[in-house]
């Protein structure tokens, strides 16, 4: 079912920032998308970016990119969170979110 939802997900245009998110979250966006799609991507920003993307403002030029939000990052890892009966939540996943990812100790710089 999960996988499922993750191809449909990235389905959406500015999932696009998948790819470009990097290590496991890249990987996971090729595992969702067919081949037929990569060349779409290397298009330029979506048609949603203005209301999902990001903004930088460089020597008073504004420029946009598509961009995750924190939510989409942890749907694209597997991310549940369990309740537990003393009150705490849990955060469980199916694969490592980046922030535990990059001070793992696996993490050795590729891709």
């Amino acid at each position: 079912m999960y996988e499922q939802h993750r191809h449909e997900f990235m389905n959406q245009p500015h999932t696009r920032a998948a790819l470009h998110h990097g290590r496991l979250i890249r990987w996971l966006a090729l595992c969702s998308l067919w081949f037929n799609v990569l060349p779409s991507i290397l298009n330029g920003i979506s048609s949603e970016v203005v209301p999902f993307g990001l903004m930088l403002d460089i020597n008073s030029q504004t420029y946009f990119d598509d961009e995750l939000s924190e939510e989409e990052v942890d749907f694209m890892c597997g991310t549940y969170y369990v309740h537990n009966n003393d009150g705490n939540v849990k955060i469980i996943s199916w694969w490592p979110r980046p922030q535990v990812w990059a001070t793992s100790g696996l993490n050795v710089g590729f891709c």
